[in-house]
């Protein structure tokens, strides 16, 4: 034989049922999804025990509605609907502690009301001092049961805990001072007021009055709000939600209830025909779907105008954007829909400079920002890149989230005078941020607006991404142009030098063979001048002196105009032999220039195995650049040059005491044709064929320079092995 507890047709279909059914699965579908948000909170696991209370009693209430006979509704209230009823209030109680933030004070409090509750619900199920049995009175929502007086002990003990948990959040609400958590506060406490209306649902259980059971529905309200208040941290609108959610029962009641009236009247008529019933249903139905598409979307409306005033100018918003030119358009543009729409008392839109490295004012027109730009090593900015979500200042008070920034944040609301953060992010990175001060009517940024920010950022993010790629193409276009520009003179400028040198070479050529005639016969005439007086061969010496000087100026300059062949065979090279040679090649004229040369080595062998004209040439270089920045900067100076050994190495090292070079055009100096000086002063090639030079001798070029205070060149070549 079956059980009938486990048969169908112990059971009817019952619309009040269906109800309460469907508003315990929203319940616990509430209940997990506020616990997956943050399953360590104990206010988090507080709502759920909650949400599974109310759940547990709702769902076996449908049960109990639709049980065809006394016996079975009294079966599943006893064992599980009274369950669920117990377990409400102590779980409102732990809620209202863990709100508090009294949990582990009382911790022992909260165990002694789940075991008390525990207890009256084992009374219940094992004796009949609480639920008469066999008695269930019908009424025209299903089968309800009747309490015995003792049951006032648990109603007393019901009313305890719920007034022991209102006092606690009431007191909380009384002192806390931050505004957003007090508001937060207020909003749960109204809440909690309007889930203890549910306890009218114990009338026809002891008065035997057919006062319909609507306490689910105080449930559902009650839950949604604090589950709002839990998970979004913003009670801004919670008056429009309350609003909203009773005019929206209030209108459904008006179109189901008179439906299930009419179905009792009908229902005598119409049990005996499933063609009637499915009729009547059926235009239940219609009912229905005809509230759904013409009532409710008016309910909606009239409770959001502002949200959809907000929605149209942003529409508007996204069409203009196509419209928009450069940047500066799209930063005003953002500027005034923002000022026309929430009426800041100011804003500060900052954004990313590439060039500065830093963030930038970009409507620089408003005269009431308090920065003009911001690091980009700023934590809390970084943080906020991660986040890349709408920030109010109130929030960092209640929100958890921001507990390891809340000193950073609060520095940065002080700083720029916000009251609310956009963030500008595009793939992890932070383009800039737009700052909102308090609205001009003192009024805060309710939800609706807030909403309204979350798609203006959405749409001006991927339009200042664009405006900045653009801007920096362009730019990158400019730059490139004019370094295109400025090499094709370089080289137009080094063509000529090469000309020269040709030429150079070619006269110093014609000039050697004169000078060597004339020193020729003057040391000829010299042999002989114990035929001359004393003036003359003072004079012929002097002739003498001069025409070496000359031939050795011209062998230089044969040397620097001939170009170094690849393969030219390296030897012995003394690096000190190579720092007098150009001593004497560069000392008259930088001394023309008020510029000395030092040379600072101890007399020894600086042997290197390496081309010693082209060492020369890498230290010309070096002295030249040497000389001129020393001569940008004052009229007289000087330049040192050392020479010292460690190890296996030879260090060369050219210093010099003018203006250094910047740490932005430190990386550059090695690339060929960059240089800092003025077009037809300089190719740009000078340290670039340095560098190829050292390189080809196994060696490095390094530099150390400051700003305002000199450049030590330093050449290192290995020593030649013995």
């Amino acid at each position: 034989m079956h059980n009938p507890l486990l048969q169908i047709s112990s059971y009817y279909f019952n619309p009040y049922a269906l109800a309460v059914f469907s508003v315990s699965a929203v319940i616990i579908f509430i209940g997990l999804f506020v616990l997956a948000q943050n399953r360590k909170s104990i206010i988090n696991i507080a709502f759920f025990l909650q949400c599974f209370s109310v759940t547990f009693w709702l769902l076996m209430s449908s049960v109990v509605y639709s049980s065809r006979a006394p016996e079975t509704a009294l079966f599943w209230y006893r064992y599980f609907t009274f369950f669920g009823v117990v377990n409400i209030m102590p779980s409102v109680y732990l809620f209202a502690v863990a709100w508090s933030q009294e949990f582990e004070e009382k911790k022992a409090l909260v165990l002694l009301n789940y075991g008390i509750s525990f207890l009256f619900y084992f009374l219940a199920v094992t004796t009949d001092k609480f639920i008469l049995p066999y008695t269930a009175t019908r009424y025209f929502w299903g089968y309800y049961p009747v309490y015995r007086p003792e049951t006032i002990l648990f109603l007393g003990f019901f009313a305890f805990q719920f007034f022991a948990g209102f006092g606690k959040l009431y007191l909380s609400y009384r002192k806390e001072t931050l505004p957003a958590k007090k508001r937060q506060m207020q909003v749960v406490t109204i809440a909690t007021l309007i889930a203890f209306t549910a306890s009218l649902d114990f009338v026809p259980k002891f008065l035997h009055y057919p006062l319909y059971p609507f306490g689910y529905i105080s449930m559902l309200i009650y839950i949604l709000i604090v589950a709002y208040s839990i998970v979004k941290y913003r009670t801004f609108d919670i008056e429009t939600v309350i609003h909203k959610t009773t005019m929206w029962l209030l209108t459904f009641s008006l179109a189901i209830i008179p439906l299930f009236l009419i179905y009792r009247w009908a229902y005598p008529y119409i049990q005996g025909s499933s063609l009637l019933e499915t009729l009547f249903w059926l235009a239940g139905f219609l009912i229905l779907a005809l509230y759904l598409r013409e009532i409710q979307p008016k309910i909606d409306h009239f409770f959001q105008r502002r949200q959809a005033d907000l929605d149209e100018i942003a529409r508007k918003f996204t069409e203009d954007l196509v419209h928009l030119k450069g940047l500066n358009q799209l930063i005003q543009r953002i500027e005034s829909t923002i000022y026309d729409t929430l009426y800041p008392q100011h804003i500060d839109i900052l954004i990313y400079n590439e060039q500065r490295k830093e963030y930038i004012l970009a409507n620089a027109s408003t005269n009431q920002s308090k920065i003009t730009r911001m690091s980009t090593e700023s934590e809390f900015l970084s943080w906020l890149a991660k986040r890349d979500k709408i920030l109010h200042r109130d929030f960092i008070e209640i929100d958890p989230i921001y507990s390891s920034i809340k000193d950073r944040a609060r520095e940065y609301f002080n700083l720029t005078g916000a009251v609310v953060i956009i963030p500008v992010i595009l793939n992890e990175k932070l383009l800039g941020v737009i700052n909102l001060a308090r609205k001009s009517n003192l009024k805060r940024y309710d939800a609706a607006e807030l909403h309204f920010l979350r798609t203006l950022k959405n749409q001006a993010t991927i339009a200042i991404s664009n405006s900045l790629l653009y801007e920096n193409i362009e730019e990158q276009v400019r730059q490139r142009t004019k370094e295109l520009v400025d090499v094709q003179k370089q080289l137009t400028h080094a063509e000529k030098l090469a000309t020269v040198g040709t030429l150079a070479g070619g006269v110093a050529h014609e000039i050697n063979n004169p000078l060597t005639a004339i020193l020729t016969n003057v040391q000829m005439l010299i042999d002989e001048r114990t035929n001359l007086d004393a003036d003359s061969k003072e004079s012929l010496g002097l002739i003498e002196e001069a025409t070496k000087r000359c031939r050795t100026i011209v062998q230089k300059l044969m040397a620097y105009a001939k170009k170094p062949l690849e393969d030219t065979p390296f030897s012995e090279v003394n690096l000190l032999d190579v720092i007098k040679d150009a001593e004497a090649f560069l000392g008259y004229q930088l001394h023309q220039e008020n510029v000395g040369i030092i040379i600072d080595a101890k007399k020894d062998d600086y042997l290197v195995n390496g081309n010693q004209h082209e060492l020369e040439q890498v230290l010309t270089n070096m002295v030249l650049n040497a000389r001129d920045a020393i001569r940008a900067v004052k009229k007289t100076g000087e330049v040192c040059i050392s020479l010292s050994k460690n190890g296996k190495w030879i260090h060369m090292s050219v210093k010099d005491e003018g203006m250094g070079i910047p740490k932005a055009t430190m990386p550059k100096i090695f690339d060929p044709f960059f240089t800092t000086k003025e077009v037809g002063k300089g190719t740009g090639l000078g340290l670039s064929i340095c560098q190829t030079i050292i390189n080809k001798h196994k060696g490095t070029i390094t530099v150390h320079s400051e700003e305002g205070r000199g450049s030590v060149f330093t050449v290192s070549l290995p020593k030649k092995e013995s």
